[in-house]
């Protein structure tokens, strides 16, 4: 820093016009030049026209010409002691550091005045840049610049030489008294800015040093010192303030983003109820005028949340990272330590790092979503898949996967390319808990809704949500089972947040999916069916669950063998109103901004509302859908032992299969 001050200084001490010259309070440098001059022509006019002549060529630059006139002065006018001073700066200004250092000398011997003090500092320091002062000479540069600045009235370019031995001495108490004596005596000059921005440096205040240098700038340092020393200024500035605002523009945006998110969600949530209620344009489920833009725009803020999330985690990562280390740094900053509590940092610290990394990085398998069914020996079941793919306009479904609850759904299983081109899995999860009580004509409604999501490609491209929430999911689990899920976590708040946001934008989209989809179900079957279906769906859903409990618990308690747990009738079985209160409040519940599916009241109003008119039902609408399987009883049977293995696996509890 000294080094580049030193350059600087040179700019302004050996080429601006009239720097290196003392000048009384007030005095320009032409004044100072005039009044000496004058004192000179009032003894020697000739000798004061060279003096002039001399002054000039040295303003110039012409160091050689002012040496010969300035000797010429000496030679006329022996007793003119500012000629001699002068001639030391231009012999200096030439490289002859030894020979204007005796000048100096002469000069100082002649008369005892600050401006031969000054001009005697600069050559000790070899002001020329071209030599170095000796231990000796340093010394000598301190006495010098200690009696400069007590001179009690000086101008800038006094002190400057002054300052300039507290720089090669580095003697830092020095440069403090010298820059203060500035502040008062020149403070609109550039030198007193670069001086200033030492001490700054010096004290680590890059504050007060950008403050310094940008003065110096506006004082006309030449913009390449500006730069240089700019430069050293933001490399000396500790690496966490230098990055302070970048990360907190990086903070903001990232908040803002969040929050453009949350608005995005409420706004389409808002639409998605507006396009629900709206007549359809076509006698079909297909999402198009309104109902297709918006879940065009439910795909991009969709997507662009799933990118948001990814993008978040490094900076999830370094704000954890950042916020343990430095709360441990600050431990052993103030000399008290606490063991346990740095323990603890430092655990949330890695639990979160590990669980981040496992989140994104580790991929689950991708398992069967039940039992497959060889649905080839169930020629009816794969009849009606069939007939109902066809109502719809759509491709059916390939494998039917079997489950013991109450699940009715469909997914497509396989890569993104696959999906494009058509080649993915299409699977039916059926729940054997499901068919109990069902009919025929509700049944093919339901299944018409769940085709009608692939005829809309609801199932397609799902990939990137599916991933972000099995990251999400997987990241909090760890968390948790680390002990890192707490409220001064960081990641644990950003998984928190973001899961609300992303849950109401997700869910939004699929609560508009479901409203095509019912529109499917409706127009290919009546709205009247399909309401049959949904009020079983919801209604089994709860029966079942009812009834397995108070199976299980009976069959477990008396260790009873247990063969069809579809077909078993407890001995205390569960209060049916009860169950009809449940399925009630189930059917009119209303559903919250993260909820999947519209209340099924809505639906029911919805479908309703679309005057599809009543469809001819078919000739078996009202025979039980168990009759679409070869064997029913073997099916329960067999569900009922995937059950048995569930609560053995999970609970530890052995059931006896029975006969």
């Amino acid at each position: 820093m000294a080094s580049t001050v030193r350059r600087s200084l040179l700019v302004f001490t050996l080429v601006v016009p009239g720097a290196g010259l003392s000048l009384h309070a007030g005095e320009t440098v032409e004044k100072y030049t005039d009044r000496i001059t004058g004192e000179l022509r009032a003894k020697n006019p000739g000798a004061a026209d060279l003096f002039a002549q001399a002054n000039r060529a040295r303003d110039q630059e012409k160091w050689a010409e002012a040496e010969r006139l300035y000797r010429e002065v000496r030679r006329l006018e022996p007793a003119f002691v500012h000629a001699t001073r002068r001639l030391c700066g231009v012999v200096l200004n030439q490289g002859r550091r030894g020979e204007a250092l005796g000048l100096c000398r002469e000069a100082l011997a002649a008369a005892d005045i600050p401006e031969n003090h000054e001009q005697l500092l600069l050559a000790l320091l070899g002001i020329d840049g071209k030599s170095r002062p000796t231990p000796v000479e340093l010394r000598e540069a301190r006495a010098h610049a200690n009696l400069l600045l007590k001179v009690p009235d000086p101008n800038g370019p006094l002190l400057y030489p002054a300052c300039q031995a507290a720089i090669a001495l580095q003697d830092l108490v020095l440069l403090r008294s010298c820059v203060g004596r500035l502040e008062w005596a020149a403070p609109n000059e550039a030198p007193t800015a670069l001086f200033a921005w030492l001490v700054a440096m010096s004290d680590r205040d890059f504050g007060a040093a950008d403050a310094a240098l940008e003065r110096a700038r506006r004082l006309g340092l030449p913009a390449d010192q500006c730069a240089s020393m700019k430069a050293q200024t933001d490399k000396a500035r500790p690496l966490i303030p230098r990055l302070l605002p970048v990360a907190g523009v990086v903070l903001a945006a990232w908040g803002a983003g969040l929050l453009a998110l949350f608005g995005l969600g409420l706004v389409l949530s808002r639409v998605a109820l507006s396009v629900a209620q709206a007549p359809p344009a076509v006698q079909t489920g297909e999402p198009v005028g309104m109902a297709g833009s918006l879940r065009r725009a439910y795909q991009v803020v969709l997507w662009a949340s799933c990118l948001y999330y990814y993008l978040s985690i490094p900076i999830v990562l370094v704000l954890v990272v950042i916020g343990g280390g430095g709360l441990i740094y600050a431990f052993f900053a103030i000399g008290h330590v606490p063991i346990k509590l740095v323990l603890i940092v430092a655990v949330v610290v890695l639990v979160t790092i590990w669980a981040a990394l496992k989140s994104v990085f580790i991929r689950t398998r991708d398992e069967n979503p039940g039992d497959r069914l060889e649905a080839g020996k169930h020629p009816r079941l794969r009849r009606v898949l069939n007939e109902v793919a066809e109502q719809v306009g759509t491709r059916p479904v390939d494998n039917v996967y079997l489950t013991p609850g109450t699940e009715l759904a469909v997914t497509e299983r396989g890569g993104m390319l696959k999906q494009l081109r058509g080649a993915s899995e299409r699977c039916l999860i059926l729940g054997a808990g499901v068919l109990d009580g069902m009919r025929m004509g509700p049944f093919r409604a339901i299944l018409a809704h769940e085709y009608g999501h692939f005829s809309n490609r609801d199932t397609a491209g799902g990939g990137f949500a599916l991933a972000v929430r099995r990251s999400l999911l997987t990241m909090a689990a760890s968390l948790a089972q680390g002990g890192a899920a707490t409220w001064y976590n960081p990641a644990w708040l950003f998984l928190y947040g973001f899961n609300l946001i992303f849950l109401r934008i997700s869910q939004g989209a699929s609560r508009l999916q479901e409203t095509m989809a019912d529109r499917w179900a409706a127009f290919a079957y009546g709205a009247k069916a399909f309401e049959q279906g949904l009020r079983h769906v919801v209604e089994r859903s709860i029966r079942f669950d009812a009834h397995a409990n108070a199976t299980l618990q009976e069959v477990v308690d008396g260790k009873t063998a247990l063969v069809n747990l579809y077909s078993y009738r407890p001995s205390k079985a569960p209060a049916e109103h009860e169950i009809v209160e449940a399925v009630g409040g189930a059917i009119q519940a209303k559903p919250s901004p993260y909820d999947s599916h519209p209340s099924p009241s809505e639906r029911f109003a919805l479908v309703n509302a679309l005057r599809t008119g009543e469809a001819r039902p078919a000739a078996d609408a009202e025979q039980d859908a168990w009759g679409l399987f070869e064997d029913p009883a073997g099916i329960q049977c067999w569900m009922t032992d995937r059950i048995r293995e569930n609560v053995e696996k999970n609970h530890g509890v052995v059931i006896p299969r029975g006969a």
